[in-house]
C-alpha cells in the first residue's frame, strides 16, 4: 500500500519541483543600445563586398568585455607560430577555403586539423595552436577568444615586437587547466577539437532535429542547434523566448536560413543566412527560430558561461 500510494504522489512532487518560482527583474523599459563594434546583425556578404578586392582583411565583430571576434581573411601561405592563451579558450569556424591547425593535447603532441568550409576549431586555454591557411586559395575564417583575457604568449620569441611592447621570458601554468569545467558527456574526457556542419548533418539526417555540444570550458560555450522548419513559431503567439541578464549571447549561422525575434517583435525580425553573427545585448529577449524552407538550418551559439542561467516571462 506504501509503495502504491509513493507511486501516486511521485509525480506530483516531481511537478512541484520543477514549478520554478515567479521572481522579479528590473529590466531595462528602453531597449538597451549596441556599442561599436556590435549590432544586431553582421552580415557575411558585406563584410566580404566591403573588401572586395583585398588579399588580407580583419574585420571587428565582438568586444564587449566578455568575447573579443573578429572575421578574418588571408592568403595561402599565412601562416600563425605556436601560440596559447592563459586564460581564454578560442574557437574558429572556416567559412572559405581551407586552413591547417596544430593544436597541442592533454599528452603535449599535437594533433592536426585539416579544416575546411564548415568547420569549427575549438583550442582550450593554456594549450598551445598554430595554424597555417593552405590550398590555392584564400580562407576565411571567425575567431572569438574571450575577452579581456585574450593575450597570447608565444613559443618562439617573435621577430618583432608592437610599439611599446617587448617580449621576455616568463614560465606560467599550461597544459590542460586542472580547475576548468568537466566535460560531463565525454566521462571527463578533452572537448574534440574539431567537427564540420556538413559532416553533423550526414551523422544526424535520420533525426528531425539535433544538438551537439562543441565546447563547454570556464568562460566559454559553444554549442550546433539544427532543425527544419516547423508549421509554427512561439512568438505568434506570445511567447518572447527568453534573456540573460548580465551577459550577451551571439551566434554564426552555420546552414540555412534563421530567424531572430527581438522582444518578440516579429515585424522587426532578422533573418540570417550562413556565415552571418547575430548578437543579443544582455537584458534582451530573444527566440532563435529554423526559418530556411529548404533543408536543414544550423547555428552555433557562443555565450562567456559554461551555463548561462534562461530567464523567461512569468506564465499568465
Amino acid at each position: 500500500m506504501r509503495i502504491a500510494l509513493l507511486l501516486v504522489l511521485l509525480p506530483l512532487v516531481v511537478s512541484a519541483q520543477a514549478q520554478e518560482p515567479i521572481l522579479y527583474y528590473p529590466k531595462p523599459i528602453e531597449r538597451t543600445a549596441y556599442k561599436a563594434p556590435m549590432k544586431p546583425v553582421t552580415r557575411f556578404a558585406d563584410l566580404k563586398a566591403r573588401n572586395r578586392g583585398k588579399a588580407s582583411w580583419r574585420e571587428p565583430i565582438i568586444n564587449d568585455g566578455n568575447s573579443v571576434s573578429f572575421m578574418v581573411q588571408e592568403p595561402a601561405g599565412t601562416r600563425y607560430e605556436r601560440k596559447m592563451y592563459p586564460d581564454s579558450a578560442a574557437w574558429f569556424v572556416v567559412l572559405d577555403g581551407q586552413i591547417r591547425f596544430e593544436v597541442e593535447k592533454p599528452d603535449r603532441t599535437f594533433e592536426i586539423v585539416n579544416a575546411t568550409k564548415g568547420s569549427y576549431v575549438f583550442v582550450p586555454e593554456r594549450m598551445l595552436h598554430s595554424f597555417e591557411v593552405v590550398g590555392g586559395a584564400p580562407a576565411i575564417r571567425y575567431e572569438v577568444t574571450s575577452g579581456p583575457s585574450s593575450t597570447a604568449v608565444y613559443e618562439k620569441k617573435p621577430a618583432t615586437a608592437p610599439t611599446g611592447v617587448e617580449y621576455i621570458p616568463v614560465t606560467l601554468g599550461t597544459g590542460p587547466n586542472p580547475l576548468d569545467v568537466r566535460n560531463e558527456g565525454l566521462n571527463g574526457k578533452p572537448w574534440p577539437h574539431h567537427y564540420n556542419v556538413y559532416e553533423l548533418q550526414k551523422q544526424n539526417a535520420a533525426k528531425k532535429g539535433f544538438a551537439q555540444e562543441a565546447m563547454r570550458a570556464n568562460r566559454a560555450r559553444g554549442n550546433f542547434i539544427c532543425g527544419y522548419r516547423p508549421a509554427t513559431f512561439p512568438t505568434e503567439t506570445g511567447n518572447r523566448g527568453h534573456l540573460h541578464t548580465d551577459t550577451a549571447e551571439s551566434w554564426i549561422v552555420m546552414l540555412g536560413e534563421l530567424r531572430w525575434v527581438f522582444e518578440g517583435d516579429e515585424k522587426t525580425a532578422i533573418v540570417a543566412t550562413q556565415g552571418d553573427i547575430i548578437y543579443a545585448v544582455p537584458g534582451t529577449f530573444h527566440s532563435p527560430q529554423f526559418w530556411g524552407r529548404d533543408g536543414l538550418n544550423c547555428r552555433l551559439t557562443n555565450s562567456t558561461m559554461p551555463s548561462l542561467n534562461h530567464v523567461y516571462d512569468a506564465p499568465r
